[in-house]
């Protein structure tokens, strides 16, 4: 007899890491620059993992169940790699 097992992830962890993930993206662009650039680096790596291990999880619950938080972590690599002020800071040295 062979055994299912379904990872358990709950509605409310889905529901806070979300706005969390989202959050310190837009906060590491925020600061770049400033005295808290490093805090809000650190921030955002680790919620990019958890954003990261959440999505795994939630593919492993269903198909449909990880379209919330894989959408959260493109944004949030799209965040990351994206270049908002289009190299004028590269132009400028």
């Amino acid at each position: 007899m062979i055994l299912e097992i379904r990872p358990f992830l709950p509605l409310w962890w889905l529901i806070v890491i979300q706005p969390l993930g989202l959050a310190s993206a837009w906060m590491a662009r925020v600061h770049e620059g400033s005295r808290h650039e490093a805090h809000c680096q650190r921030a955002f790596l680790v919620l990019l993992l958890a954003v990261g291990v959440t999505t795994l999880a939630a593919a492993l619950t269903g198909p449909g169940s990880c379209l919330v938080s894989g959408t959260t972590l493109a944004i949030m690599v799209l965040a990351a790699v994206s270049d908002f002020d289009k190299g004028k800071k590269a132009l400028a040295r």
